[in-house]
């Protein structure tokens, strides 16, 4: 069974620890999940904007069985940015995804929710594969924050579109929710550290992570080792689920 795990760059895996490698050590380990092939459609920067471009690219090729929609962060950037203060790096962000990405435009959680539709019934009308959907991963580790709050309003639009399309939902979003509950917030000193931090290079992910006070990330968005296995394990959980599921009947 092949699976298209389509999404930006916590899928691409190249800036922090990768979900998907981790998840592909456990699916050779083991026998349940004998037989899976978990391709790596993953860009880092995109949006719902730029998958619609790639499908025909990165997708409709493979033909697969499953295809997984994993994205959800930077779509919420393109919203916050031309929101938030006109500082150095933010003016970077916004000419990035003008230029590199070619998104001019906010991706609002209405332009997010109608380009999902088109992602979903695009993928359906050119392959055999089913469609999963998850809930974005996370911005920063603060439940309390403003970018957490406004990503709650895309996992909103991911749970609606997984509904009305017929699509499992793969709540990732939860289940990072749930462990960040049970973690300190993060103090003052700690987050100066690790503005002042952001600069480095050649620093191992998980020292930058320590340094900075994260328990998932390196950078409020990017896993470190422990994110990675705890994201692995939500997909491990959904394909376990879904091989049950699809498991001929053997004849009496």
């Amino acid at each position: 069974m092949r699976i298209v795990f389509f999404g930006d760059s916590l899928t691409e895996g190249v800036d922090g620890a990768s979900y998907l490698r981790v998840l592909e050590e456990r699916t050779r380990a083991d026998d349940r999940l004998a037989g899976l092939e978990l391709i790596n459609a993953g860009t880092g920067g995109d949006t719902i904007v730029n998958l619609a471009r790639r499908l025909g690219r990165d997708v409709v090729p493979r033909q697969p069985d499953w295809v997984v929609l994993f994205l959800g962060v930077n779509d919420c950037t393109t919203y916050l940015l031309p929101r938030s203060l006109p500082t150095l790096a933010n003016y970077r962000s916004r000419r990035y995804f003008r230029r590199d990405k070619g998104v001019r435009q906010s991706v609002t959680p209405e332009r997010f929710r109608d380009g999902l539709r088109i992602v979903v019934e695009g993928i359906r009308a050119r392959t055999p594969a089913r469609v999963a959907i998850c809930t974005p991963s996370t911005f920063g580790e603060s439940l309390h924050s403003r970018n957490w709050r406004m990503l709650g309003r895309y996992a909103d639009v991911a749970r609606l579109v997984a509904s009305e399309r017929g699509c499992p939902l793969i709540d990732v979003r939860a289940a990072l929710e749930r462990e960040l509950a049970r973690l300190p917030e993060r103090s003052l000193p700690t987050r100066v550290r690790s503005r002042l931090t952001r600069g480095l290079r050649g620093v191992d992910i998980e020292e930058l992570s320590r340094r900075r006070g994260f328990a998932l990330t390196y950078d409020g968005v990017h896993y470190n080792d422990r994110g990675a296995a705890l994201v692995a394990g939500v997909f491990e959980q959904w394909l376990l689920k879904m091989m049950s599921v699809e498991a001929p009947v053997s004849a009496p």
